[in-house]
């Protein structure tokens, strides 16, 4: 059978799986019978070839969101936003990297921990600030972080994350220290 032919047959036969006008399991009998073996090597490489397309998209969100925390540190030292602007653009930090985080545990990946980690010190710093901006005394803020420490190891427990345990029993036995000392 003539070369040209046989593509065109297995295009034909492509187009029937790609639009499930016959069942799969027909299209990759024929597609093997037709490329003598090599039809499903070529699928493959067309799914492989649409993964490593996405592959870019997840690196730029986990880029951004590691710069989303020195980016915080700059919004609330060193410009002169009002405090509104400055809550407001904390906040919606915090919110892109937790949805980021939930997508990323629905995927199943284990890089789900760094953007739950960076929303949770943003949430903190952002707690901090607001509190002693509004209330210029250090007790408030030890209450803040007290509070945060318990919230990270109710977080930990929930989602079996030990890091948070541990991070929120250092938090605690540091401003155990702090407050004695």
């Amino acid at each position: 059978m003539a070369e040209e032919r046989k593509q065109t047959i297995v295009n034909e036969i492509r187009y029937w799986k790609k639009n499930r006008l016959l069942p799969k399991e027909y299209c990759d009998f024929l597609l093997a019978l037709y490329t003598e073996g090599e039809g499903e090597e070529t699928l493959e490489n067309e799914t492989v070839s649409k993964k490593n397309k996405r592959i870019p998209w997840n690196i730029l969100m986990m880029t951004f969101t590691l710069f989303l925390l020195p980016l915080s540190f700059l919004v609330i030292y060193f410009t002169e936003m009002d405090m509104i602007m400055q809550t407001g653009l904390l906040s919606s930090f915090v919110a892109l990297s937790i949805v980021y985080s939930r997508r990323l545990k629905k995927k199943s990946s284990d890089q789900f921990h760094i953007p739950l980690i960076i929303s949770l010190l943003i949430s903190l710093l952002l707690s901090v600030s607001l509190v002693h901006e509004q209330v210029p005394n250090n007790w408030s803020v030890y209450v803040v972080i007290t509070i945060h420490c318990a919230i990270w190891a109710v977080i930990g427990r929930r989602l079996k994350l030990p890091y948070l345990l541990i991070s929120s029993c250092i938090g605690i036995i540091v401003l155990l220290v702090i407050i004695v000392s």
